[in-house]
């Protein structure tokens, strides 16, 4: 179980990280199609639609990290007041809510990526980019999010089960 948590831990803590500098890379293209727009009179034909892509990776992918440094939104001024093991019986409810809201995620999002490869599938722009890279974000950021959250209670869980002992994080939101 141990190992499961660490793994888990890592993956996201590796995602969040590697899909943080897209932030950047957003922010570039958007100064580049304003200016285009706005001082050239020359809009782009893609910036709308690569950000768009880039969005979804970066909302997808970085659900699991936040999720991991309990940075989702929940009603903290009640959490903080309740004792250490109700905490964690909340952090427990939240995991299995998380992994039954991103089950159905997942196997959607499968059906519709895995169809958007057979079908070939392209955006309505002039671009014509491929629609499965964007939708495969979904269901990937979905099980990541859901393995986090189950990281998530199952640490909840191992802190119920021996309280004497130090949680390796906290209980918090």
């Amino acid at each position: 179980m141990q190992g499961f948590i660490r793994f888990v831990d890592r993956m996201n803590l590796a995602l969040g990280n590697g899909v943080a500098p897209v932030s950047l890379v957003v922010t570039v293209i958007v100064l580049l199609e304003v200016t285009a727009r706005y001082l050239f009179d020359s809009p782009t034909s893609w910036a709308n639609e690569v950000n768009q892509y880039l969005l979804c990776a970066l909302v997808m992918f970085g659900g699991g990290y936040t999720l991991s440094k309990y940075g989702h939104t929940k009603v903290d001024i009640l959490h903080v007041w309740f004792p250490r093991k109700v905490q964690a019986m909340v952090e427990i409810l939240i995991g299995v809510c998380v992994i039954v809201i991103a089950g159905p995620i997942i196997w959607y999002g499968a059906i519709l990526t895995v169809e958007a490869i057979q079908t070939g599938q392209t955006s309505v722009s002039g671009a014509e980019l491929p629609l499965w890279p964007s939708m495969a974000t979904v269901p990937l950021g979905a099980l990541f999010l859901g393995l986090q959250g189950m990281s998530n209670a199952l640490h909840a869980i191992k802190f119920l089960a021996s309280p004497e002992a130090t949680p390796e994080r906290e209980m918090r939101s």
